[in-house]
């Protein structure tokens, strides 16, 4: 068996070097691209020669504010309870076992924390690629996962 592996390996090896032109292969001439280096002298300003400049100013006309207006305050009633709006947190638990929260929402990013199952989570925002920037409960350090390894508490 073994010879017939190598007795294939040397038929390869005669095909390739046959087929790359064998004996008669030139390699592609490439121009060598010329770098010019220039210098430049550095002037010298001496130390105890300060150098003064004038900066641009912007000259900002004066706008006469008017006196403030005092309107009477009106009693009303405060809008019921009901009329408030609630705001939601979306809480989450990671699932996984070890997770990786990152500095952005790509593998490509710096992982910042790996975060172990049932750790509690506050969604901030889900982006439309499916990574979910969250808020650590318990050290409030913030960012981003894939919501798929986010579940609901």
């Amino acid at each position: 068996m073994s010879k017939f592996i190598i007795g294939t390996f040397l038929m390869l090896g005669i095909r390739f070097y046959e087929l790359s032109s064998g004996s008669d292969f030139e390699p592609e001439i490439r121009p060598i691209a010329q770098t010019v280096i220039e210098t430049k002298s550095l002037e010298v300003v001496p130390f105890d020669a300060p150098i003064v400049t004038r900066a641009d100013v912007e000259i900002i006309p004066f706008v006469a504010i008017e006196k403030a207006r005092v309107f009477p305050a009106s009693i009303e009633a405060a809008p019921p309870a009901a009329a408030i709006p609630v705001t939601f947190i979306d809480m989450r638990q990671v699932s996984g076992r070890r997770v990786n929260m990152r500095s952005g929402p790509g593998t490509n990013y710096g992982v910042l924390d790996t975060l172990t199952r049932g750790t509690q989570t506050e969604v901030i925002e889900v982006n439309a690629n499916g990574w979910a920037r969250i808020r650590v409960t318990t050290t409030d350090q913030v960012g981003w996962m894939s919501s798929r390894l986010l579940t609901p508490s």
